[in-house]
This record gives structure tokens, sequence and C-alpha cells, in this order.
């Protein structure tokens, strides 16, 4: 058994058709542009605020102390873990001490 090729289209043509230029720099005005979902989803990402991860360094006293206060905490129920995760206990620790700062200043 040969194998041939497919039979070609009848007016099929090797060469894309041409473009006038005029219509390629629409079409290029057009893509460049973009669309307008992308813009108000840039500009409304730069009015929130982004999230930034750093390191902190304590000590293993003071972490025992955190780890108590939060074993102090309401838990769900029949659930092992602690009623707040660390991460969360630190953030709510920093926004106390923010309003204290600026009640003072105040």
């Amino acid at each position: 058994m040969s194998i041939t090729p497919p039979p070609k289209r009848k007016g099929a043509t090797d060469q894309a058709p041409s473009l006038n230029i005029a219509s390629e720099r629409k079409m290029e005005e057009v893509i460049n542009r973009g669309s307008t979902a992308v813009a108000s989803r840039l500009s409304s990402e730069k009015d929130q605020p982004t999230v930034k991860n750093f390191n902190v360094r304590i000590m293993s006293d003071r972490l025992n102390v955190v780890n108590s206060l939060r074993d102090l905490r309401p838990k769900k129920p029949l659930s092992p873990k602690p009623g707040i995760s660390l991460q969360d206990w630190v953030l709510e620790a920093i926004e106390e001490k923010i309003k204290r700062e600026q009640k003072s200043l105040s």
C-alpha cells in the first residue's frame, strides 16, 4: 500500500495574501493598545496594597510565651491546633502597636 499526499485544493495558493500597509498599521495599533479589561485591572492593582515578606528573628523564650498565649485563644471544636496562627498573632500585635503609637503621637 503506497502513501500519497492529500489532494491539493483548487484555488489554494502557497503565498499568504498580502495586506496593505495601512491595514497592517491598524492591526498593530489594536494589538499594542491592549484591552480595556487589562488596563482597568492594572490601574486597580496600583491602588491596592501589596503583600511584602520578611523574616523575623525572635528569641526562643519569647516565642514560647507567644505560643502559650496562642494556646489560650478559643479553638475550633475537636481541633488540636491553636485558635490563631503565629502569623495572624504577629499581625495583630503589629496592628495594636501601630494604634498605640498613633494615639500617643496625636
